[in-house]
């Protein structure tokens, strides 16, 4: 395969909500014994870095800030490269919120706000829809979201993604986000490649959903990896390939049988 760097989704590769997958950290570990660089990303719209790196502790995983990218962060940093410090109105949680702060930018009513930024929210209401309704509904005002994940794996099965609140609003003003941050988009896979410092055609992204992970890898012109221990497996498998009209350039059953396979290149 010829690899120095990875980029790692972590739900559905490393874990299913708060539960690790036990073997993916074992071949976490090794891949990391064979020198290969690695960063975390993730599409997940609610949860902070701080959040994940805590998450990690509990997995007994020891990963540096410069090896995890989350889509809340990815898109702050999308925000102040393309407008520096920005007033927001965001449908997002606290996590979201968390890191536009922490990149200067301001949480506002939607009556102040130069950009909306859809994010998941768990505790999504009228209201919220409402305000993110009447910023969508005025061009001037920049829509980013995210990520355009229509679901989520959680561990006890799939949840609404930030798509139902993209979707809601696409159906009351026939309008999509300007940018969409997470993958597929290349945004976040340019930000992690740019972490890894490694030559393009030397980094895959390893993924358990074809139309997300998969979809990422071939627009931003690098190797795809899917491994099945997430959202896709052997009896979707042909059905998400016939959806997305792309398949990945290796398939594994989880991170550790990947690892294996790389060991056994050196």
């Amino acid at each position: 395969m010829n690899i120095e760097g990875l980029i790692l989704d972590i739900d559905g590769v490393i874990s299913r909500g708060r539960k690790p997958i036990e073997k993916a950290l074992e071949g976490y570990r090794l891949i990391k014994e064979l020198g290969i660089k690695t960063v975390f990303v993730s599409n997940n719209s609610t949860r902070s870095r701080r959040i994940m790196f805590e998450r990690f502790e509990q997995f007994g995983l020891d990963v540096g800030e410069d090896e995890l990218i989350i889509a809340t962060h990815a898109t702050a940093v999308h925000i102040s490269r393309e407008n520096g410090e920005s007033r927001v109105f965001t449908t997002g949680e606290d996590g979201l919120k968390e890191e536009l702060l922490n990149l200067g930018h301001e949480i506002v009513d939607y009556r102040e706000a130069e950009y909306l930024v859809v994010g998941s929210n768990r505790g999504i209401n009228f209201d919220i829809f409402t305000r993110a309704l009447r910023l969508a509904l005025n061009d001037e005002i920049r829509y980013v979201a995210v990520n355009p994940d229509r679901v989520f794996p959680a561990e006890d099965g799939p949840i609404p993604g930030t798509g139902l609140i993209i979707g809601a609003l696409y159906w009351m003003t026939g309008r999509q986000p300007d940018v969409v941050v997470g993958k597929p988009s290349r945004i976040i896979i340019d930000q992690a490649i740019e972490k890894l410092g490694v030559r393009r055609e030397k980094v895959a992204i390893v993924g358990d959903q074809i139309d997300i992970d998969i979809m990422a890898g071939k627009n931003a012109g690098i190797k795809s990896i899917l491994v099945m221990s997430g959202v896709t497996d052997e009896e979707n498998y042909e059905e998400k390939v016939k959806e997305t009209g792309v398949e990945p350039d290796y398939i594994f059953r989880d991170l550790n049988e990947l690892a294996q396979s790389l060991r056994s290149e050196k």
